[in-house]
Formats: structure tokens, sequence, C-alpha cells
């Protein structure tokens, strides 16, 4: 399994969506550490993981690498 997501460790509200679509939702960012221990503890064994930082200081993002443990 893989998984992209971006992280931070707060809620945003987000009012404006792809091609400027009105929405009003909050947009939960995690760490990567936090949801390598969920998977871990559901019976994943994360493999790898990468971590993006832009340079212009905007969202950073994760990529976890994880399969299901055998016998999992």
């Amino acid at each position: 399994m893989q998984l992209l997501f971006h992280t931070g460790d707060r809620p945003r509200l987000k009012t404006e969506g792809y091609g400027g679509h009105p929405m009003k939702v909050y947009v939960h960012r995690r760490q990567p550490d936090k949801v390598s221990a969920w998977l871990r503890d559901t019976g994943f064994e994360v493999e790898a993981h990468l971590l993006f930082n832009n340079p212009d200081g905007e969202v950073s993002q994760a990529v976890l690498f994880a399969r299901r443990k055998p016998g999992g």
C-alpha cells in the first residue's frame, strides 16, 4: 500500500476546491510518525517513507509504503 498525504499538526478550513469551486471542509494534516504508528497498530509493516519539503515553505508531503504483516 502507498499512502500520500500532506503533513502538519492541525486542521485547516478549506473554502475553495480545485477549479475555484466553493466548499467548506476541514482538512486534517498528520505527522508521518503518527500515521506509521496507526498502520502498525492495525497489522501493517511500514517498509519505507519519503518526506517532501517545499522550498517555498508551503505544505510538506509524506509517502508511506506499507504492507500487511504475514498472517495479519
